[in-house]
């Protein structure tokens, strides 16, 4: 592989010179500029990122460990993020982990060892940034929350607020006979939805019921299995609350193959406001979340701890709302 010595000889310069005509330095001419980084490219030249970073004492790249970018959810977040660290003059090296403690570990092993400026750590399944030692960098938390001695900044979409407004919203309605579909039991989100429920429930004088409450991952095929078991109870709830709009895509598709009409029969509310939320037939309901301001946000507060050293000595945590969108799936429950 060439270095910059080959570059170098071929350029006839210094090293030196070579090395500054990489990094844009405007104290090498234009012209020269140009001819050193075309001979780079013609030897295939790589730059030595962990040599490079050492040097300059920074990266000017931030790392992004999110479950999975093909989300359109966690698309919304790398936008964010992306967006407001190139405005601050940094770079984002992503690490998908799908849902992995291995490789979440791996991804910050590895931005490390590459000497990055600082990470962000969306939807980890980490419980405590304790479980990987070496973690020393600026580090901001998305939809986790760390424990009081780690004092590691985090933005989370407010999950419980989420929770109970879904179901004082299908409350509203009439019903109280209100099932929930969550997600896994080992994402924070999912706690913290579920327990917006039951506080939601037990604030206007109704009684959670167990049998009501199933847990599945966030996906159609949950939804639709769930709903089955749930549509098919003697004593049936008159309304699904989903804690994903694909698990309630799946909802839909079940309860429609029973021969329940939505929302005469079965009202239905998502979470997370998918595109496909608007488009599903009939529109689905559901709770929006400003994610793509979630990233921005986490960025921003990345990029000012590694900048201006703000935030040192106290913890940040923003709380982000969502809010309910109102479409098709759900109705006023009229007992017979």
């Amino acid at each position: 592989m060439a270095n910059i010595y080959d570059i170098a000889k071929l350029a006839n310069v210094s090293a030196a010179t070579v090395s500054r005509a990489l990094a844009n330095n405007e104290k090498i001419s234009a012209a020269s500029r140009e001819r050193i980084q075309k001979i780079a490219e013609e030897l295939g030249y790589r730059p030595n990122l962990v040599a490079r970073n050492l040097r300059q004492k920074s990266s000017l790249m931030i790392g992004l460990i999110l479950d999975d970018v093909s989300d359109e959810l966690s698309g919304f977040i790398a936008r964010g993020v992306e967006d407001e660290a190139r405005k601050n003059g940094f770079s984002v090296l992503l690490w998908n982990i799908q849902h992995e403690l291995e490789s979440e570990l791996a991804a910050l092993d590895f931005f490390t060892n590459l000497k990055l400026d600082g990470v962000i750590l969306a939807d980890t399944t980490l419980n405590a940034v304790e479980e990987f030692p070496h973690l020393k960098m600026p580090t901001v938390l998305i939809n986790r929350t760390g424990s009081e001695e780690e004092s590691i900044h985090n933005v989370l979409t407010d999950d419980y607020a989420g929770g109970y407004d879904a179901t004082e919203y299908l409350l509203k309605l009439n019903h109280k006979k209100i099932a929930f579909i969550n997600g896994p039991f080992d994402w924070h989100a999912s706690a913290r939805r579920l327990n917006g429920y039951y506080d939601a429930l037990r604030d206007h004088h109704v009684e959670p019921r167990e049998e009501y409450v199933r847990h599945g991952d966030w996906y159609e095929e949950s939804g639709y299995q769930l709903a089955k078991e749930l549509l098919l109870l003697d004593d049936r709830p008159t309304a699904i609350f989903a804690s994903s709009d694909m698990i309630a895509i799946g909802v839909m598709d079940a309860a429609k193959e029973l021969g329940l009409h939505i929302p005469e029969d079965i009202s239905i509310m998502g979470y997370d406001n998918r595109i496909i939320a608007k488009y599903a037939r009939p529109r689905l309901t559901t709770i929006s979340l400003p994610l793509y301001e979630v990233g921005m946000m986490a960025a921003k507060t990345l990029c000012e701890i590694i900048q201006n050293q703000a935030h040192k000595d106290k913890q940040v945590n923003m709380l982000v709302k969502g809010n309910v969108i109102e479409r098709e799936t759900t109705k006023t429950f009229q007992a017979d």
